[in-house]
């Protein structure tokens, strides 16, 4: 892998950081340097910073894609407002880490984006970076920030036209309401918002799972349902459903980790030809003290991903 950033100092920080689990083969402090190494060098991936004088590192990625470079590119940055990285994503990023969270978030991101994932820093930026469609995981260590970020998400797609829903206990549930009449959004009444539809975990699970495992034919109801409700509440053909939630979440907290890979696989087949955008939530908690392999299972039905620092 290819670093760059025109601070030596933090390319020796990184490059140790590395060096245990990934092949730094070269280094470059300035943009025009970094195409001349990955020219010679070709490497899998490229860790690019964006500002650098000279070329910056969204002219870099301009110059990298013309001179048909396949390299996954993960942006490194101080900046954490939305609009670079949504423009880090727009020009070919596959991952994007704020530096100040480097130690915990840097070598998992580049483990997602060599497997074909986009790795992002926070739920909103997934709306953003996966153009609304697919299929995303959000590990969190803490519920009331994801429920912000669920409300942020959801007011997203909302001001686009599209059809919402979300999957969540009470305590999510009144968060994500009360995020989105701060916004302006009539939600959470009798008579409210007919493009935000509300389902409880629980009512969910309940549903849907038998003996431990989601019931295929339920599951293809369910989604058959969702896409009805969509093109019932949505005008234009190029309208979508964000839904979001904790359904598989609940399912792995509780200890059946087997019930929710189903569940995200049966999901996968169901809804891979729909305009769906699909954010599951699970707490840091489903992974700790268990096989080491369950969250490398769980984020391999997922195209992309979110998660908290403690994962």
């Amino acid at each position: 892998m290819l670093l760059v950033d025109d601070h030596p100092g933090l390319l020796d920080r990184v490059s140790a950081m590395l060096a245990a689990t990934f092949e730094v083969v070269g280094a470059a402090t300035d943009g025009a340097q970094a195409l001349e190494l990955e020219r010679r060098l070709a490497p899998d991936a490229v860790v690019l910073d964006i500002n650098m004088p000279g070329l910056d590192g969204f002219a870099t990625m301009r110059a990298l894609r013309s001179s048909g470079s396949r390299a996954a590119v993960v942006f490194l940055s101080l900046l954490d407002d939305d609009e670079c990285v949504r423009e880090a994503f727009r020009l070919g990023g596959r991952g994007y880490v704020v530096k100040s969270r480097m130690v915990t978030d840097l070598a998992a991101a580049l483990d997602h984006v060599l497997v074909g994932r986009v790795f992002t820093p926070s739920v909103p930026s997934l709306l953003e970076t996966t153009g609304g469609w697919g299929h995303a995981a959000h590990v969190f260590s803490d519920e009331g920030a994801f429920a912000d970020s669920l409300a942020a998400s959801f007011d997203q797609a909302l001001r686009r036209g599209d059809a919402t829903c979300l999957v969540a206990a009470p305590t999510i549930r009144d968060r994500v309401i009360a995020g989105l009449r701060a916004r302006g959004w009539d939600v959470g009444r009798s008579i409210g918002l007919r493009q935000f539809r509300v389902i409880d975990t629980q009512a969910a699970v309940d549903t849907l799972m038998r003996d431990g495992l989601p019931d295929a034919v339920r599951l293809a109801e369910i989604v058959k349902d969702l896409e009805a409700y969509r093109q019932g509440v949505c005008a234009g053909s190029s309208s979508r459903l964000t839904i979001a939630g904790t359904l598989s979440g609940s399912v792995c907290a509780a200890g059946n980790t087997t019930g929710a890979l189903a569940i995200e696989r049966l999901w996968n087949t169901h809804t891979a030809a729909l305009p769906f955008f699909t954010v599951c939530g699970y707490s840091t908690s489903c992974f700790g003290g268990r096989r080491s392999d369950d969250w490398s299972m769980t984020a391999g039905e997922h195209s992309a991903v979110c998660h908290a620092s403690q994962l």
